[in-house]
């Protein structure tokens, strides 16, 4: 027992090593990758900000706005086969698909898909399932995740379609409760629904265990013809809030679907819809008759915007950029050689070992700030009441993605967003986010979110603290003066 636990001990301490090997080094890139995001500091009027609603949208670099002002210069509206234009123009449709299937490393570009944004996706995917789902069967969401993975389900596939949707919770701490999902899987369960991570809390589902739990009866197979049942559920990951944070390999994570948007990895508004080859073609989306009946084009109604799936394509090509960077500045150093080992021997081409480099040390950069934050708020928010809802255990970084969920006791949602704009120039978001954490199971409590990404820095995350603590106390004070205001029975100010 006490070599396992040596064992165990040793590698962690690995782990931490490399995670600190490749903040290391993306703290030395880091002027150089900003300067790839002009609109980071400045807003549209040319004005100072500090922008941290990434999890509504990542800044859009560079290389993707010149990519898409290029492309709708000067590419024919349609592809061909014969004009030196049409057949560039399918070349970018492909090179498109190519890019996407070296990011999530998925086996065939035929498996990618486009629609106008993953909901778009989500709701097209749904409907291209109704032929195979009946009476008695059951569909599986998540209290963690986006709307638009539970919207789909049971608007599509509620009690009027005879189906029943099951909600998994989460636990205390913002986790999903994995052993409430066994339980809520059964035989006639189809589709298990799943977030990679809460565009909300921040949680990091784990999809493998997911899997496991939904294919114990079998990996599932189309059936021989619709509305007859086969084994195993379904695993539809939305990967929307976890992509611009850590690598996506579709292979590794053993799921059926899974989607992401363009706008959430520093490209335009789009989304991604990638599945295995044989459930794409056993599906029936809604389709123009013309348009070819085979995957994946059945799925893209209308012609493509070839200049928002170019600006895509630029911007997964900034990551691969930035991983080449990395993949450069790791070479010997001791602590990433087994990380460098295992890419090397995962048979990736070298665009998708960039990329994994990439993510990772993204990842690793971000576990940085996210431990500023949470550190900040242990010691100077939480003694004045500020709750931190989701994972909070500075052991547990790996747990979550820099995105956080305040409530500041006395204060409203609006007033906390105006005083961090007043005083410190922070954007942060209102409303509820989409997210049904917020607006089904926390919704007496007003919330703030603040969301990072890799270009921001651990000062702003402190920045952050700062803003808050003001915001806080400011709330304190006002209700010191309401409640002094009341005694002498003058009327109780709002709060504005």
């Amino acid at each position: 027992m006490r070599g396992a636990t040596t064992t165990r001990a040793t590698a962690a301490g690995a782990g931490d090593a490399a995670q600190q090997a490749l903040a290391g080094i993306m703290e030395r890139l880091h002027s150089r990758l900003r300067r790839e995001f002009p609109a980071l500091e400045r807003n549209i009027a040319g004005g100072r900000r500090v922008y941290l609603n990434n999890a509504g949208g990542t800044i859009v670099c560079e290389r993707s706005a010149r990519m898409m002002a290029r492309t709708a210069l000067f590419a024919n509206p349609q592809d061909g086969t014969i004009t030196l234009g049409e057949r560039a123009t399918a070349e970018l449709h492909e090179a498109a698909r190519s890019a996407v299937a070296d990011f999530i490393n998925a086996p065939a570009t035929a498996e990618v898909t486009f629609h106008l944004s993953a909901s778009h996706a989500l709701f097209n995917l749904a409907v291209a399932l109704r032929h195979h789902l009946v009476g008695g069967d059951n569909i599986v969401v998540t209290a963690l995740d986006h709307a638009a993975n539970v919207s789909p389900w049971e608007s599509l596939f509620g009690a009027d379609r005879g189906l029943e949707v099951r909600c998994c919770r989460m636990r205390r701490d913002g986790t999903l409760d994995l052993d409430h999902l066994a339980g809520l899987v059964d035989e006639r369960t189809r589709v298990v629904a799943v977030t990679r991570a809460s565009n909300a809390l921040g949680s990091i589902v784990p999809i493998e265990s997911v899997a496991r739990i939904a294919h114990r009866d079998g990996v599932p197979r189309p059936p021989s013809r619709p509305g007859r049942p086969w084994r195993g559920a379904l695993v539809v990951v939305d990967a929307v809030h976890y992509a611009p944070h850590g690598p996506i390999d579709v292979r590794a994570l053993g799921c059926d679907l899974l989607v992401f948007a363009g706008y959430k990895v520093f490209g335009p508004m789009t989304g991604v819809l990638w599945g295995r080859r044989v459930w794409l073609e056993a599906l029936r989306p809604y389709r123009v008759e013309p348009n070819a009946d085979r995957a994946p084009f059945k799925f893209e109604q209308g012609t493509p915007n070839h200049a928002v799936l170019m600006g895509l394509a630029a911007a997964i090509g900034y990551l691969a950029w930035l991983g080449g960077q990395v993949e450069e500045a790791a070479a010997g150093v001791a602590a990433l050689v087994p990380l460098a080992r295992s890419l090397r021997h995962s048979r990736y081409g070298a665009a998708r070992r960039r990329l994994k480099w990439a993510m990772h040390a993204i990842a690793a950069w971000e576990g940085r700030l996210s431990g500023e934050v949470i550190a900040g708020w242990r010691r100077d928010l939480a003694p004045l009441g500020v709750r931190l809802h989701g994972v909070t255990d500075p052991h547990r970084l790996a747990d979550r993605v820099p995105t956080f969920l305040f409530e500041i006791p006395g204060r409203t949602q609006e007033a906390v967003k105006r005083a961090l704009w007043r005083r410190s120039r922070i954007e942060v978001p209102s409303g509820n986010y989409y997210a049904p954490a917020v607006y089904r199971h926390m919704k007496r409590r007003p919330t703030i979110r603040a969301s990072f990404a890799h270009y921001d820095t651990p000062a702003t995350a402190r920045l952050l603290v700062r803003a808050l603590r003001g915001a806080t106390r400011g709330a304190a004070r006002g209700a010191d003066q309401r409640a002094a205001g009341a005694g002498r029975g003058r009327p109780r100010p709002v709060d504005r």
